[in-house]
């Protein structure tokens, strides 16, 4: 309560537009002016990035063709490295030489890429190469804070988050961390005028030209973190686009028309960039509004197929890690609670609304004591974490089938 009587108090106090490519860090405005704080966020991050420091380049305007601040970020794949080893201390990637595609991106595990297969010419092949075979490419980066929270405790490693849950340990960042999740699509070089690029080396040598897409923003400026989501404007006339089906809520953009005016906002050095061509689909900063109904938010790249019941700090709040039957377990993504679940993957549901203690501890009916887990303070990123013994079987459906 005092948190939120301070955050109001303050409420009426301006954010600071006079230092763009600066990061903000004001929970007053994260709270009061979610929207415009999202923009604010999203300038500062995607602010031209410094070749010889990797931090914002002050001298550099917005939108200069050339990697941005998150992508010098730690990538996922720099941090939760095979055998759980220690990624090392904190070193910015360098968005000139960015790291092979196959750590930067999300691809298949090894011993999944092994059995999988693809159609060329008719025939099924094996699959040499997923980042040139997927549609889209999804990245997560972490600044600093994130990353060296994670480093101290050993979270890196599926033995260090168990450590952590035996000893009833809290897993909570500190303010200030943030992590980003991007999507990625390919394009030809006649759409890169409306889109921020990447290029990409293909396994055989080859490089391909990507357009960001979408782009998810958390920041811990709130107990249950800022969560705000971007999309190219472009996004639902694609082809193979289900398009946006939850209304985009942006208040700082469309401050005389419907929050859903599908405009980025004047005046803050968006014109004549790429980045006029993107759109904020709405922010969270907290579960339920003020009629008890659960809040949702979705990206049409990043929850495809369960837009209508996405809640990014719902589901965010599942984070989590536990043990049972001796074996490391997860709370699962997915809501199959549901008895008309669907047989697509891509129709799944979501979790929103307030979490329930019974998803972390309790007893169920028949007065067995249901499975314990260890919230991860909302970061499902540290879901990627390696075993230091090699591969091990994390079990997401034990709750499912111990309800």
């Amino acid at each position: 309560m005092l948190l939120l009587a301070a955050l109001a108090a303050n409420s009426a106090i301006a954010l600071d537009w006079q230092a763009p490519w600066r990061e903000p860090h004001d929970a007053a405005a994260a709270a009061n002016r979610s929207d415009e704080y999202a923009w604010r966020l999203f300038v500062a991050l995607n602010w031209p990035a410094s070749p010889m420091t990797r931090a914002a380049d002050r001298t550099a305007q917005l939108g200069a063709d050339r990697p941005v601040v998150w992508e010098s970020w730690q990538s996922a794949g720099d941090v939760y490295l095979e055998d759980g080893k220690d990624p090392g201390p904190w070193a910015h990637a360098d968005p000139a030489h960015p790291a092979a595609p196959q750590r930067r991106f999300e691809t298949l595990s090894l011993q999944d890429l092994l059995k999988a297969r693809h159609i060329v010419d008719g025939a099924m092949v094996p699959l040499a190469d997923p980042i040139a075979a997927a549609k889209r490419l999804t990245e997560i980066r972490m600044n600093r804070q994130t990353y060296e929270y994670i480093r101290a405790r050993e979270l890196y490693t599926l033995e260090g988050q168990i450590r952590a849950f035996d000893q009833n340990r809290t897993v909570s960042f500190p303010y200030g961390a943030k992590e980003v999740k991007a999507k990625w699509r390919p394009i030809s070089e006649s759409e890169s005028s409306r889109y921020h690029t990447t290029l990409v080396t293909l396994a055989d040598g080859t490089k391909r030209l990507y357009g960001l897409t979408a782009l998810h923003i958390v920041s811990k400026d709130l107990p249950h973190w800022f969560w705000a989501t971007f999309e190219q404007v472009d996004n639902p006339a694609l082809a193979d686009s289900e398009g946006w089906q939850l209304p985009s809520r942006d208040r700082y953009s469309c401050p005389a028309t419907g929050t859903d005016c599908n405009l980025a906002p004047p005046n803050i050095g968006l014109e004549g960039t790429v980045w006029q061509y993107y759109r904020l689909r709405g922010t969270l900063t907290g579960y339920v509004d003020l009629e008890g109904r659960p809040e949702l938010l979705a990206n049409s790249e990043l929850e495809t197929g369960l837009q209508k019941t996405a809640s990014c700090i719902t589901c965010h709040s599942r984070a989590s890690i536990g043990v049972i039957a001796g074996a490391p377990a997860r709370l699962p993504i997915f809501d199959s609670r549901m008895n008309d679940a669907p047989a697509d993957a891509r129709q799944r549901r979501g979790f929103s609304g307030l979490p329930l203690s019974e998803w972390y501890r309790g007893l169920r009916s028949d007065g067995h004591m249901r499975p314990i887990f260890q919230p991860l303070d909302f970061v499902w990123s540290l879901s990627q974490a390696k075993s230091t013994k090699g591969s091990v079987q994390i079990d997401r459906d034990a709750v499912g089938r111990l309800e």
